[in-house]
């Protein structure tokens, strides 16, 4: 079977600081099938292959329940959606770059801002031309913002503005620069750290013989930032604060060299676990 992976990602920032990010994949590979969500808060992880079924995407809202994880919700888009294929074998569908979102989760109810999207690959992962790859998300009550940064023998920038593409200038641990527009972070907070074959992918069984050691040896540190909003004109002004949550992800190859993380860093290699939030690039 040929490989074939999907998989949703959504967060959620509520009023009152709470962080909550989601993931339901779907993985068909070889004579491989199977399901898998996992669930991630500030006071930890939970994750099934039980079959959870994926997201619902109907007009401009997105619902999900998922009972083994004891979450539903739903999130209502607040900036257009994008469709990227950026490269044959990999589609970006930024379906909500910001939304208004209410999620009940085991007996609460949260209401906040949050982000969904869904990635399609028919290339595995450790077969795709990047040595790094960077990812991140903002979305505050006025504004949104998303970057995708990839080094190595395919080069790529790409940010959206309210849901608009727009020239990225800038991609780093402090902020993004991209049009005119600058958005700098502050106040990290971790969320996960550890390889990937020890927290986001421990649940599936024999996991190393069924993925390329290079997979799961990956450090992978999770946060979330604090972010503020400034539009570059004659005379600046600025949004006042908001919360910024982020998946970021770099996947560097056994060649490069030096520590490396945005907000999630995925490494290959020596396997060593990357830096905390906090640390330079």
């Amino acid at each position: 079977m040929p490989f074939s992976l999907r998989k949703w990602y959504l967060d959620c920032v509520a009023e009152d600081g709470e962080v909550l990010v989601a993931y339901h994949a779907e993985l068909r590979w070889r004579r491989l099938s199977l399901r898998y969500a996992s669930v991630l808060q500030l006071d930890g992880a939970r994750s099934t292959l039980r079959d959870c079924p994926a997201p619902l995407l109907a007009g401009e809202r997105i619902s999900w329940e998922a009972p083994a994880l004891h979450i539903s919700g739903t999130w209502d888009a607040l900036a257009p959606a994008a469709d990227v294929e950026l490269i044959p074998g990999v589609r970006w569908r930024c379906l909500q770059p910001r939304s208004r979102v209410e999620l009940r989760v085991a007996g609460r109810t949260l209401h906040g801002l949050g982000y969904a999207e869904e990635l399609e690959l028919t290339i595995p992962p450790w077969r795709l031309p990047i040595d790094e790859l960077r990812w991140g998300r903002f979305a505050g009550e006025s504004h949104s913002a998303v970057w995708i940064e990839w080094r190595g023998p395919h080069p790529l920038r790409l940010t959206l503005i309210d849901g608009v593409r727009a020239e990225a200038i800038r991609i780093a641990e402090d902020g993004v620069r991209a049009g005119g527009t600058e958005l700098r972070l502050t106040e990290p907070r971790v969320l996960r750290s550890g390889r990937i074959g020890e927290t986001a992918l421990s649940i599936i069984p024999d996991l190393q013989k069924l993925f390329p050691g290079r997979i799961v040896g990956l450090g992978k540190p999770s946060g979330a930032r604090a972010g503020r909003w400034k539009v570059r004109a004659r005379k600046p002004s600025r949004a006042g604060p908001s919360t910024k949550s982020c998946d970021g992800q770099s996947d560097r190859g056994p060649s490069a060299g030096g520590p490396d993380r945005l907000w999630r860093a995925f490494r290959a290699g020596s396997a060593r676990a990357a830096r905390p939030l906090g640390t330079g690039l």
